[in-house]
């Protein structure tokens, strides 16, 4: 998946186990000129990585954190309303 971004000038890491994304995740969060973070869904789905990124969008402006389907499509399909009612604290 990382492959496509580079082409494109986009730098990033790819992750090939929980425990690597858990640190990618770590250090990029410590970086002040990283404005969008994109994680897979398959590592999304972890808890500690989950909590991670729910206190990130709580507690921060920057960087925007985004999930996308991995390699082998999307792991569930969450409306685009429930999502920005979790990240928000709002029902639409």
């Amino acid at each position: 998946m990382i492959t496509g971004f580079r082409l494109v000038g986009v730098e990033g890491v790819e992750a090939t186990s929980v425990d690597e994304a858990k640190q990618a995740l770590s250090k990029v969060l410590t970086r002040t000129d990283v404005g969008i973070i994109i994680i897979s869904q398959s590592f999304f789905t972890n808890p500690s990585i989950r909590e991670e990124v729910d206190k990130v969008r709580q507690e921060r402006v920057t960087p925007l954190v985004v999930e996308i389907p991995g390699s082998r499509g999307p792991a569930n399909e969450m409306p685009l309303s429930a999502i920005i009612s979790k990240i928000l604290g709002i029902k639409i």
